[in-house]
């Protein structure tokens, strides 16, 4: 040992503490210090009191021995508690998302249009659903309008009557999930929307999808609208009843023309017996909040297609596409509005039910993602218009007939594309350059 190691400092008045203020010092609490005796040295003979004074020191330490046990005893009964209470927890948690993906893996009716694109999870969408843009006049030439926070998925109701492989898109809604803003977002495409279609001549938008199923009805929204479209949805029209049905029918507020359209359809198409199946003039009709006079009406699926599809007749009931486009956003609300109020297993049972009336490139994972989430996306505020908005004609648009393969069509021609892409962009991302990487 040094002199210096050998010195005692006593002339210091405090300590320097040599420690900064983020550095930790940790002691050795299991070190142990043992007194050593010294040779040479009696030791001092212990008294009876001093005795008694050694037991009793003695048990009280026993004593909080003792307690301290069983502190540290309960500390960890609480922490074994808690441990296995999580442990369940996750348990269950992976056993229900085991379940609903292989539910989903059985039952879903999957049809890509890409085999590139990669798995996407809520709040995700970097999937591409798109090839080389086609260069057309009015058509967008920009890197495709996304949100990695919305999934924008397009929902395409087809006319696959008469036995046909493919008919016309009937419905063609994009509905946006916004986990960003909270929202869910209802879209019409305006079917009569004069648009470019790639391969194909300028024509009707729900022309794209008779000539090529799916993928090329996605790449013309693409192509004009400058959207990305990461996932589509295919129901037609015995799928859509089914759907209804396996909901229980949908309660619905209808006008008195509108109920009469139901049970015209109905007895014209022979599906029933009766001119009057639902009866209009049998119910008690009401100003609702915008003081149109309607009755609630419960229809069955086949019912709610015909009213879904009720773009007016006349002598019957008054409409056009616009109107129609209308119906559909308020059907797919009040089916949503349902769910709302339905328990996590009953939505469960709804999706297991109609997976299989549903074809998509949603994927069993991407579906199980979205199904472990639906409760909370039920809660999101629903907003729905079309596009074009039909107030915004001479605006946004115009009707003009145009004559296609030797046919006479009236189509809703867009003004200015540019500036009504910048519009749909505002509405689908609130952001008028939702461009992110």
């Amino acid at each position: 040992m040094s002199e210096d190691r050998n010195k005692i400092d006593t002339g210091s008045p405090e300590k320097i503490n040599t420690l900064s203020d983020d550095e930790v010092v940790f002691y050795d609490s299991k070190k142990k210090y043992q007194s050593l005796e010294m040779d040479g040295v009696q030791k001092k003979k212990t008294t009876a009191p001093a005795v008694n004074r050694q037991v009793n020191t003695g048990k009280q330490k026993n004593q909080n021995k003792e307690s301290g046990k069983s502190n540290i005893s309960k500390k960890r009964l609480i922490l074994n508690a808690v441990s296995v209470s999580l442990s369940s927890i996750f348990i269950l948690s992976g056993i229900v998302l085991l379940v609903v993906y292989y539910m989903f893996t059985a039952r879903i009716n999957y049809q890509s249009i890409d085999d590139g694109l990669p798995e996407l999870s809520v709040g995700d969408t970097s999937g591409v659903v798109s090839k080389t843009q086609e260069q057309s006049t009015n058509t967008y030439e920009g890197e495709l309008m996304s949100d990695r926070q919305v999934l924008n998925v397009l929902l395409i109701g087809a006319d696959t009557r008469y036995n046909q492989d493919r008919g016309n898109s009937d419905t063609m809604i994009l509905i946006s999930i916004d986990t960003k803003h909270k929202k869910l977002k209802l879209l019409s495409f305006m079917r009569d929307t004069y648009v470019s279609i790639p391969g194909y001549e300028t024509t009707k938008l729900t022309h794209s999808f008779s000539y090529g199923g799916a993928e090329l009805t996605v790449r013309t929204v693409q192509l004009n609208y400058g959207i990305q479209i990461d996932r589509y949805a295919i129901v037609d029209f015995n799928s859509f009843k089914g759907i209804i049905d396996k909901l229980g029918g949908l309660d619905i507020e209808l006008t008195q023309e509108e109920v009469d359209y139901i049970d015209w359809q109905t007895w014209k198409n022979h599906q029933a017996d009766t001119r009057h199946e639902l009866d209009a003039y049998s119910y008690t009709y009401t100003p609702n909040s915008d003081g149109v006079e309607v009755a609630k009406v419960h229809l069955n699926g086949r019912q709610a297609l015909w009213h879904a599809r009720n773009r007016g007749e006349e002598g019957i009931c008054s409409g056009d596409d616009y109107v129609r486009t209308e119906r559909q956003r308020n059907v797919i609300t009040l089916m949503i509005n349902d769910l709302k109020k339905s328990d996590f297993s009953t939505i469960m049972n709804v999706i297991y039910e109609i997976g299989p009336m549903i074809t998509t490139n949603l994927k069993a994972s991407e579906l199980t993602t979205l199904a472990t989430n639906v409760v909370k996306y039920l809660q999101y505020d629903i907003v729905s218009q079309s596009a074009p908005d039909l107030n915004m004609i001479s605006q946004d648009f115009v009707y003009e007939n145009y004559i296609i393969n030797g046919e006479k069509l009236n189509v809703i021609d867009i003004i200015d594309w540019d500036a009504f892409r910048e519009k749909i962009a505002i509405y689908v991302f609130e952001d008028s350059n939702p461009l992110k990487p």
